[in-house]
């Protein structure tokens, strides 16, 4: 579904970024693992078109993603959720979620979409007329997440999903995650929470100072003594 060959990015004279490559294919949940400062949402960024790529190529179903702004994206099924969650404070939780079906192929099922988000997020439709910068943590996390399948995606992007929440909140996470993955969407996501991380992904990339450097199944990376060590604290 998704191919990265060679990607290099820079900031300036700073290149964080050294040729990247890898694939998320259908139905699948790839995971990219790492420290802080290891490029992990720098990747993320220059594949949705927010940074820009010094080299390498991009394909998202065979096609070249170069030059295509965000929005032409989420048009084509790719959809990506920034570890800030990108909710609006000031509106509804309906309102944010509506708002997330805003392209032509959204919006004619989006009252049935919306259905099927509630499904998942029944605590969105206990809140759907509060303000979305009223809610928890873990509830802004569920609007983002509900938000971005307001688009009705192919493929979701997620950037640190756990980032700031409470443990409990972070098992929910990734419970949701999966459930999203069997209805269909594959995913794509950077986490720094490894262990959970080998327990959801089907397949797993380890990025260290801006270079793969493993990555196999989960249950490969689970047995790797260098994984075990420097990530699992074993």
């Amino acid at each position: 579904m998704l191919a990265v060959e060679g990607l290099e990015v820079a900031y300036g004279d700073l290149q964080v970024v050294w040729g990247v490559s890898f694939e998320v294919p259908e139905s699948s949940i790839v995971a990219i693992l790492g420290s802080n400062g290891a490029g992990k949402t720098t990747t993320l960024m220059s594949l949705v078109g927010l940074v820009p790529s010094l080299a390498g190529e991009v394909t998202f179903r065979g096609e070249s993603l170069a030059g295509l702004p965000p929005h032409k994206l989420v048009e084509r099924g790719m959809v990506m959720i920034p570890e800030e969650r990108a909710t609006f404070a000031t509106m509804t939780v309906e309102d944010n979620l509506e708002l997330g079906a805003y392209t032509k192929r959204a919006r004619s099922g989006s009252a049935e979409t919306l259905r099927e988000v509630y499904d998942i997020f029944p605590r969105l439709a206990e809140r759907k007329t509060q303000r979305a910068g009223t809610l928890s943590g873990g509830e802004r996390q569920m609007l983002a997440i509900g938000k971005a399948l307001m688009s009705r995606p192919e493929l979701l992007i997620l950037d640190e999903p756990s980032l700031g929440l409470a443990p409990i909140v972070v098992e929910n996470t990734f419970d949701v995650i999966e459930q999203i993955n069997q209805r269909g969407v594959s995913v794509l996501m950077v986490e720094q929470h490894v262990e959970l991380s080998l327990e959801l992904a089907h397949y797993v990339y380890i990025l260290e100072l801006g270079r793969i450097v493993a990555e196999g199944t989960s249950s490969e990376l689970a047995r790797d003594p260098r994984v075990k060590e420097a990530y699992l604290s074993l």
